[in-house]
């Protein structure tokens, strides 16, 4: 995973499902959250998830990434399989669909 790459992505909203990281975020700022999460991925003492498993964070990489680069670029970039691309590819689609109509 190109951690770089998904972390210049992150914001404060995805960090709402974990009060932990979200604290860390709001006393210290966004950036050392994403110093945090680029230099231990996961840890035993505080839950930090993966980056693969926000969902949304992936979506959004995803969203901003739809034609520049391809789904196994996407795969690489972001850890997640090319099938798990597909559907978030699918997802956005019809989300953004519904926008539209």
């Amino acid at each position: 995973m190109d951690r770089a790459f998904v972390l210049q992505y992150l914001k404060i909203e995805h960090l709402q499902n974990n009060s932990e990281l979200m604290e860390i975020a709001e006393n210290s700022g966004l950036e050392y959250v994403k110093e945090l999460l680029r230099e231990y991925p996961s840890m035993r003492v505080m839950y930090i998830p993966t980056l693969e498993r926000n969902k949304e964070l992936m979506k959004e990489v995803i969203r901003a990434n739809i034609g520049k680069l391809t789904v196994r670029q996407l795969s690489r970039k972001t850890g997640l399989s090319m099938k798990k691309i597909k559907q978030y590819i699918k997802e956005i689609e019809a989300s953004d669909k519904r926008k539209t109509v």
